[in-house]
Parts: structure tokens; sequence; C-alpha cells
């Protein structure tokens, strides 16, 4: 059934949990209010335990709130084997083996295995009889797979983002007139905006039976194309907005309202004010034009027992190829492929635990560059289709779970660092090399247990510093 017609309340309204992905029936949204009046009556302890860069912790918690399973039901998401966690701080957490059986450790203090207990991924609005950081956003909790099993990252404080199995696409932007072509899948729908992050819109829709729905709603300001989407300043004025057919249903003029357009909110529908479309698929800026380009190979030589770096290719569940590079034959071979990137984000654990934004400006490569240079990797139209995945792998294992579209590459400016200017912008931390307020750089070697650190243009430290990079896995589905 067509809509009618559609109006956009006044209201604001503050979105508390979005609960989307391939594994949800129906995705699921809460407000703030509907969090903060929800029923919460259970209490339980959880081990915590972290050991990252040699500083090790040994902690317990306890929850106040209900199993996340009350909120995997309310989605219809059945056989949930990982999920994907969003906070309001830009945090982000990838936790797979959710089926696996977990425990609470009551002796891990005195590191000892005695007495443990079974326990379900947990809501908490709680924290030691208090509220948790970022209420009535809840944190997340979990229990250990085992006494030595490092958690702590999994607990996601303030979480407003929720995918249960894979992202749904939300909406691309393609076309001549930027930088690269951008995908925005739909778990962030309430975060495309990232200035106007978790501010949404209540819009009534008219059915054409006279009937009316109520839908969340959120605008896109004019400046998302330029600040977000990183479309040219020639081609802001050459937007075109098109359905799941290719045809047209606007020229982009002005502010523009996304809406959540069917009972499962998973299509997204598309008003300007006067035209309205529920099935929404993207943008055209500039001219859509396939990129022909020559592929160039360039094959690192580096041995495996001299490897700092390595670059794995997956084909249907086969290694095809695994290239070993040192900074050394980086230097040395690939040297008039080095990049400077300049990074900002925030870390939670800056100005002693208050958090605060940190800059850093790297030199490096680019991963997508090395990428296209290997024999094995397809054309970057095959790299933004949704058919190649990816993984950076550290040293001290942490991250190595969190599995990336290798769209993101170029979104996001992946870079293997080797070297870099470190600022914070209240006051000196560990590892600044330059003052907040320093106009020259100061480079400093990257130190670790490699030489390198992946950095990425996200807005929080977890998705965006890989300290101890040490290797990147490219797995090519189809």
């Amino acid at each position: 059934m067509n809509i009618k017609s559609i109006k956009i309340l006044s209201e604001e309204e503050q979105v508390g949990l979005f609960l989307s992905g391939s594994a949800a029936e129906r995705n699921v949204l809460y407000t703030c209010t509907d969090l903060d009046q929800q029923e919460k009556t259970d209490r339980q302890r959880f081990s915590v335990y972290d050991n990252h860069e040699d500083a090790e912790s040994r902690d317990i918690e306890e929850g106040f709130g209900f199993p996340l399973q009350r909120y995997l039901d309310a989605a219809g998401a059945t056989d949930v084997n990982e999920i994907r966690l969003g906070s309001v701080d830009g945090f982000e957490s990838v936790v797979t083996e959710l089926g696996s059986r977990r425990y609470f450790f009551p002796g891990l203090l005195e590191r000892s295995a005695e007495g443990k207990e079974p326990r379900e991924a947990f809501i908490s609005f709680g924290k030691n009889g208090i509220p948790v950081k970022y209420y009535p956003h809840p944190t997340i909790m979990f229990g250990q797979q085992g006494i030595d099993d490092k958690n702590k990252d999994y607990f996601a404080k303030g979480i407003r983002m929720l995918v249960a199995g894979s992202a749904e696409q939300g909406f691309w932007v393609r076309g001549t007139g930027l930088r690269c072509n951008r995908y925005f899948s739909l778990s962030r729908f309430f975060e495309w905006d990232s200035k106007h992050a978790g501010i949404m819109h209540w819009a009534e829709v008219q059915m054409e039976d006279e009937s009316i729905r109520r839908v969340p709603a959120v605008r896109l300001h004019r400046e998302f194309w330029s600040e977000q989407a990183e479309c040219t300043p020639e081609a802001i004025d050459q937007l075109l907005a098109v359905d799941a057919k290719g045809q047209e249903i606007s020229k982009i003029t002005g502010d523009i309202w996304l809406f959540l357009a069917d009972e499962a909110f998973k299509q997204v529908g598309y008003f300007d004010g006067q035209n309205i479309c529920t099935e929404f698929s993207g943008v055209i800026a500039g001219e859509l034009k396939e990129r022909k380009v020559g592929k160039q190979i360039r094959v690192p030589g580096t041995r495996a027992d001299e490897s700092e770096f390595y670059i794995q290719v997956v084909k249907q569940g086969q290694t095809v190829a695994c290239h070993d590079y040192s900074l050394r034959e980086l230097l040395h071979d690939f040297g008039d492929l080095e990049s400077c990137e300049t990074y900002e984000y925030y870390n939670h654990n800056m100005n002693h635990g208050q958090g605060g934004q940190r800059r850093v400006t790297a030199k490096g490569w680019s991963l997508l560059t090395l990428l296209e240079l290997l024999p094995e990797i397809p054309q970057r139209e095959e790299l933004e289709n949704g058919s190649v995945k990816f993984q950076i792998f550290t040293n001290d294992n942490y991250k190595e779970k969190i599995v990336l579209e290798a769209n993101e590459l170029s979104a996001y400016r992946f870079l293997l660092a080797y070297e870099q200017d470190q600022r914070s912008q209240d006051g000196l931390e560990k590892g600044d090399t330059s003052s907040w307020a320093d106009e020259d750089l100061h480079f400093a070697p990257i130190k670790g247990t490699t030489p390198f650190r992946v950095y990425c243009g996200k807005e929080s430290a977890n998705p965006s510093v890989y300290k101890n990079a040490a290797g990147m896995v490219v797995t090519i589905l189809f």
C-alpha cells in the first residue's frame, strides 16, 4: 500500500537503542524514555578480566537489568552467533561465539576457577549499585569462556546500536563527484548525520486507506553530503536521489528526511517535503562511470621468517596467497606510495578516565593501495560491492574478531603507519609527541611489539586504532 502523505512531528526524541541486523526478523527501536521505563528486576555478578599491552586487570562487577535475550526475542532474532555493539561515545565491539558457554568466576581475583556459575549476556542499567555511565543507555555484560578469557572489551558502555548477525544496507552514494563511493549501513540509521547522532523525530504516515502509522525519521542536513559523504563542492549541486530500480526520485536541493518505511523497520524511505519514496536506494553524485584503471602488480619479497606485516588472501574458504612485508622493504620499494593522514578521535581512557580528544598525524601506506597491487585482489568495484571482507590482526590478538567490509578501506582511510605525531586536547598523555597547540609536527617511530599501527578515520579509539598490527586477512566470498 502506498503512502499518501507524511507529517514530520516537530518534537525531537532521543534514541535509546536500535536493534537491527540480518538475524533479526524485525528491527526494534527503543527511545531513551522507553529504556528508562523498562522493568529491571535481575541482579547478576560478572568476573571481568583484561590483559592488554602488559596491563592486567581483574574485577568483579554487579549488574542490574535483564538478560540480553529479552531484546533478541523482541526482534525475533534466532541462532545469533555474533553481535556488533556501538556506544554513544563511538566505542565499538564485536562479540562472536555468542552461543558458547560463559561463566562467572567468583574466585577470579585469586585466580581460582572453582565455583564457576553460568552467565548469559546481560543488559545492565546499574553497576555496583549506581546507574551505569550514559544511563538510560545500558551497559552490556558478558561472562568468561574460561578464567583467562579476556572479556573486558565486550563491556560496551552506553550502547545505542546492537546488530544481530551482519549489518543491513541502508543507502549508498556513488559517482564521480566524491572521493570514493560510500555505503551507509542501516544499523547506523540514527548515526548517519554524526553532528546530530541519536536524535530522531516521529513521522505520521497516512496510507492510501486513510490509516495512519507512526514511524521514526531522521533529517540529513545539507552539510552531510560534504562532511560525511565527502562530495565535492561541484557535486553538491548535482545530487540525485534514486529508488531501488534506479529511477530518479528527485534532485536534492536542501535538507531531506529519511524514515523507516515498513513495519519491520528494514526499508529506508525518502521525503524531501514534496516527493515520497518508500524504496530509497541511494544518491548519485556527479556521474555514474565505471573506473577503468589498468591493474598494476607489485608484490613484496620479504621472507615469511622476516615478516613484520602480512596480507593473507582467502577465497572460498581456502588461502590462495600470503604476502609478507618488512618496514625496510616498504620504505625502500614502496616509498613512492607512502602517504600522510590525520585522524582525530575520542579516547574514553584519557584525561584520568574522563575521556578526551586525540589527534594523530601518521606516515605510512594505505592498506587499500597495498591490496590493489596484489594479483589476487579484484577491481575496486568488486571490493566495494560487499563480496570482500577483511580483518586486522595484532600481536596481542586484540580486535582480531572484528570483520569489516572492504569498502571501509577507502571510506575510512585505513593506513599502515610506522611514524606518528600524537597529541591530546586536555594535556599531555602517554605517547604524545606534541602539545595540542603545537604548530609543528614531531614524528616518532611507532613503539610496540611490531613497528606498525593501523589507523582509520572513525570517531572513537576502539575502532580507530589497532596497536601492534601484525597482519591482515582478506576474504573474497565469491
